[in-house]
């Protein structure tokens, strides 16, 4: 019982430091307001995390969990019904987690090796359900993969930029990813020639 009470108050501060990492930064929100909003005492997020970073590293992890999760959940649907549902649940997913996505897809890269080795086991998960769902490989051929890492930033960037701008419906957003996505795609494919 004192193992659920303590992975449930760990989990509790969790929750309550990934709401408030969405709406502000990581350098703007402070231990004490952490502890404040979840309700406890600042030394048990250190006993529980270490440190601030290391909370914000679990967030982090937390949310890039559920993020490959969105890759694997549609398997059972065709290729464009999985990829739609995948982009809306990616655009959701991203909109909800602000400052993990932006640290997962820039902040961290090339700074921080912890965050850059999970934005590369992320868009590995992403780019293996990808293939697989055009190819029913998961390992995709050097041009196919080329083709999706560009595609996979492509994506990146429009998200950032639509969470900066909110000048278009989140649909709106999809619809254009998976039209680009099209594009890449015949790209790849010249006629008489395959390399997928």
């Amino acid at each position: 019982m004192a193992d659920r009470h303590r992975s449930d108050r760990r989990a509790s501060i969790m929750e309550t430091a990934s709401r408030l990492f969405a709406d502000r930064s990581y350098d703007a929100l402070s231990m004490d307001e952490i502890a404040a909003a979840a309700d406890v005492a600042k030394g048990l997020i250190y006993y529980y995390f270490g440190s601030k970073r290391g909370l914000f590293l679990a967030v982090i992890e937390n949310a890039a969990g559920h993020l490959n999760a969105l890759a694997e959940e549609f398997g059972d649907l065709s290729p464009l019904e999985r990829l739609t549902r995948s982009l809306d649940a990616f655009l959701c997913w991203a909109d909800t987690h602000r400052a993990a996505f932006q640290t997962i897809t820039s902040g961290g890269v090339g700074v921080d090796a912890e965050v850059a080795a999970l934005h590369r086991r992320v868009r590995g998960g992403l780019l293996a359900a990808l293939s697989h769902g055009l190819t029913g490989r998961a390992t995709p051929s050097p041009a196919l993969r080329i083709a999706l890492e560009g595609w996979l930033s492509f994506v990146e960037g429009a998200t950032a930029s639509w969470l900066a701008e909110r000048d278009m419906p989140r649909a709106a957003v999809r619809d254009l990813a998976i039209r680009v996505l099209g594009g890449v795609l015949k790209a790849l494919d010249p006629p008489g020639r395959s390399d997928r």
